[in-house]
């Protein structure tokens, strides 16, 4: 599964769970690309929309990670993802690296 098949799949899965999707520049001293929050008592997925897709994945990955996600259905990938203790509170790439993406030939700008 390509980063971009990644990034709907945590979409659709957080849309099911009721999330809500605010695309929203983030204050620079915040130094985050977003993340999950309760605003007037809705759950809401804060993404940046100058995050590159890798991270806007990242993003995704760990709001998913935090919410009740075991009844829904994932692909078996998202599902391992998930389940990897390797990649909790640390920042890492879905696509596996940066020489996997040249391989794969995806863009820069798309890294």
């Amino acid at each position: 599964m390509d980063l971009q098949r990644q990034i709907e799949a945590l979409e659709r899965a957080l849309g099911r769970l009721g999330i809500r999707f605010l695309e929203e520049e983030l204050p620079q001293e915040a130094h985050i690309d977003g993340g999950l929050c309760t605003v007037e008592g809705d759950q809401v997925l804060y993404v940046s929309p100058a995050a590159p897709p890798w991270r806007r994945a990242e993003v995704l990955l760990d709001a998913l990670r935090r919410l009740p996600h075991h009844d829904i259905w994932l692909p078996p990938e998202i599902r391992q993802l998930l389940k990897d203790q390797s990649l909790v509170d640390r920042p890492v790439r879905l696509v596996a690296s940066a020489e996997a993406s040249r391989n794969s030939g995806a863009r820069e700008g798309d890294r």
